[in-house]
């Protein structure tokens, strides 16, 4: 049986702190942007593809969709940074709505984000975006995000379940 002394118990728990100091120090410094991302104003582009569920004659369809929004930084506070969209697109089978502004949120501590945009359709119609999606750090400076969407428009609403990707 192996006994500790008082300062053998110090070296290791000195040897620990240390160990965990040399693996998360990097990360954290790795997890944080090194570009101008937290800079008002800095744009950054949202990708996302998948699918889109809506229900026709009383049966669910499943569509192609993907949309590519700009993004830029709007203020907030380290928490809760918040953000403009300024333009962009939601293709949903082979129909193109042109995203014309919006605003959204990311909450950091539950690593999510909130996005609400407006625009126009195909027809001339409105159509909002509502969005929602938990993010995932990739490492480097990429972010991947489940998201959960609806678009409404005029002629009804539709889900998008996407997959996104975006650079910080």
């Amino acid at each position: 049986m192996v006994t500790f002394t008082n300062q053998s118990k110090i070296l290791v728990v000195v040897l620990t702190v240390a160990a965990l100091l040399i693996v998360a120090v990097p990360a954290a410094v790795y997890a944080l942007p090194v570009s101008d991302s937290n800079i008002v104003g800095a744009g950054r582009t949202l990708t996302a593809k998948g699918v889109d569920y809506q229900v026709v004659g009383g049966q669910n369809v499943t569509v192609p969709a993907n949309f590519t929004l700009t993004l830029t930084r709007s203020g907030g506070n380290s928490t809760v940074p918040k953000f403009n969209v300024t333009g962009g697109t939601v293709i949903v089978n082979g129909a193109v709505y042109t995203i014309t502004s919006g605003n959204g949120g990311v909450l950091r501590g539950r690593h999510l984000i909130l996005l609400q945009a407006q625009g126009t359709g195909p027809d001339r119609q409105a159509v909002t975006l509502r969005l929602a999606g938990r993010y995932f750090w990739m490492g480097g400076q990429l972010f991947v995000v489940r998201i959960g969407a609806r678009l409404v428009t005029e002629s009804g609403n539709s889900t998008l379940l996407m997959r996104a990707a975006i650079r910080v």
